[in-house]
């Protein structure tokens, strides 16, 4: 086991390490205990916080650990030069230690929050009860003395875990209005712990919903950094189901008078749709055009931004039934064709989407049904290319010999071909000594 070396006490009372938090302190890596130890042999105090001692009260093992530290950021960088300056206005550095990276603040006290996002001072007063205050919410706001094996628990952190409840240290209005990025932290945290039956304290809902407006203020990226995560947890649904109902995603996407008794009731059904499907569903109001200008205006990544365009495109397809064009449509929609499917479903089933309205939502459950029994293409690359068209019909390079080599490519993928044999058959059959090669089938939906 580890020799720990004390460093200096804490302003807080603290407790024996819970049966979880010491499973979780005898496995800690070594390039950490490096770290704690080099800190407590320079006169400093050194302390687990956040969200590792959080999540190892509640037993699971922590992705990621912070460190708060009673000595000052020049001292820490004398100690460990090659740290980096992720914060150095707010105390913050990040210490390498082997292929970690610890981020380490000083302990501070904020000044006042005139942007809604950041203080615009900090003080180093070296207490750490005074530092677990400034904090976010009570879960949020324990440490850990892993030289002294205690826990520090000022704000009662330990007991919202057991009720599973999601609380502001100290006044909820004041800290929603220090950063209003908390009112999307409270939902991520909804759905980032992997327990169920976490809850808002009814204090802070009406704060966010008081407060709503502050989102406004942030960065795009802040807001889709945090609502990416929503998005993508498991609970997703239902936490956003909670933030229409606080009026946040009002705020968020600019809604207008939007009706949402329907949107609700088809995020209640909790289907497994995807982040990107769920954020077309949230925007289904919107015309292809103006879905395009809200990626731009939230500054999603380009990825993202034309999964969301072409999901949003896919959705509003009705499939034909049959296994030719099944294939077809496997082969152009991609992995995500279920997530499409569903989508399509539910804008069916609660008449969301007038385009939708000749098909019925047991309609798309017959194709779901129907691709996922359909049998891989035994290949998805084009079996023949340009040089090989030319050869066999003469045709010069350009738009027509592209046109015929879409529509062969086509012809393979509905009929699931396999060798180039089979596609001179075809070709052979083909009316492409035809100038109207305009009016030919191409490799896209209708």
């Amino acid at each position: 086991m580890t020799r720990y070396i004390l460093g200096n006490e804490s302003d807080v009372t603290g407790f024996p390490l819970t049966d979880t938090m010491a499973k979780f302190v005898d496995s800690i890596p070594t390039e950490l205990s490096s770290i704690l130890n080099q800190i407590s042999e320079n006169d400093g105090g050194v302390w687990i916080v956040g969200g590792a001692v959080r999540d190892a009260a509640m037993g699971f093992m922590p992705s990621d650990i912070d460190l708060a530290t009673d000595l000052l950021p020049g001292k820490l960088l004398e100690i460990f030069p090659d740290a980096i300056e992720t914060g150095i206005a707010f105390g913050t550095i990040t210490i390498r230690s082997g292929t970690y990276l610890f981020q380490t603040t000083t302990l501070r006290s904020d000044g006042d929050y005139l942007d809604s996002r950041r203080p615009e001072t900090v003080t180093y007063n070296l207490s750490l009860n005074q530092d677990l205050k400034r904090r976010d919410f009570t879960i949020n706001s324990m440490a850990i003395d892993v030289a002294r094996r205690l826990y520090y628990d000022p704000n009662n952190g330990m007991v919202d875990i057991e009720n599973r409840i999601i609380r502001c240290v100290g006044n909820a209005e004041k800290r929603i209005n220090e950063d209003a990025l908390r009112i999307l932290r409270a939902y991520r945290f909804l759905g980032q712990i992997n327990t169920p039956n976490w809850e808002l304290e009814e204090n802070l809902s009406t704060v966010i919903i008081n407060n709503s407006f502050l989102i406004r203020e942030l960065a795009s990226e802040r807001i889709w950094q945090e609502l990416f995560k929503i998005l993508s947890c498991k609970k997703s649904q239902d936490i956003v189901c909670t933030m229409i109902e606080h009026n946040v995603l009002s705020t968020i996407f600019d809604w207008d008078n939007i009706e949402t008794t329907k949107l609700t009731s088809a995020l209640r059904l909790r289907y497994n749709l995807d982040y990107i499907a769920l954020f077309v569903l949230l925007n289904y109001h919107l015309k292809a055009e103006d879905i395009a200008n809200l990626c731009k205006k939230m500054k999603l990544s380009k990825s993202d931004s034309k999964a969301i365009y072409f999901t949003y495109k896919m959705s509003r397809i009705i499939p034909q039934n049959n296994t030719r064009y099944l294939r077809f449509y496997r082969h152009l929609i991609g992995e995500r064709w279920h997530e499409i499917l569903l989508l399509s479903k539910l804008f069916s089933m609660f008449k969301i989407d007038d385009i939708l309205s000749t098909a019925t939502p047991e309609y798309f459950s017959i194709i779901i049904t129907e691709l996922q029994k359909l049998e891989p293409n035994k290949t998805q690359k084009p079996l023949i290319d340009g040089n090989w068209l030319m050869s066999a019909t003469n045709i010069k390079q350009g738009e027509k010999l592209g046109r015929l080599k879409d529509w062969l490519y086509r012809i393979q993928i509905e009929n699931d071909l396999e060798n180039k044999s089979q596609i001179e058959q075809y070709l052979a059959k083909l009316p492409w000594q035809d100038d109207n090669y305009h009016q030919w089938p191409e490799m896209k939906l209708q």
